[in-house]
């Protein structure tokens, strides 16, 4: 059972993180809006998750810093 969770989080993880890119290589969202963001935030986050625990380090750090990158660009959208 936990591991359908840790797959489910990862597919949902990389669904956002390719429904951002897709809304905003068409025209949907803007780069630096916050829905923009969010997706990215989340989308990180969950495969930050993901890859922890299949122990895909590398990918883990790329996420964090994914993670990072989105909340500095939410502060700055909101602030």
């Amino acid at each position: 059972m936990k591991n359908i969770l840790i797959e489910g989080l990862g597919w949902v993880g990389a669904v956002l993180l390719l429904a951002g890119f897709a809304l905003t290589s068409y025209g949907f969202l803007e780069g630096v809006s916050f829905e923009f963001q969010l997706l990215n935030l989340l989308g990180s986050g969950l495969l930050a998750i993901y890859t922890y625990v299949k122990k895909a380090y590398p990918n883990t750090v790329l996420n964090i810093i994914w993670i990072g990158i989105s909340l500095v660009a939410i502060y700055r959208t909101l602030f």
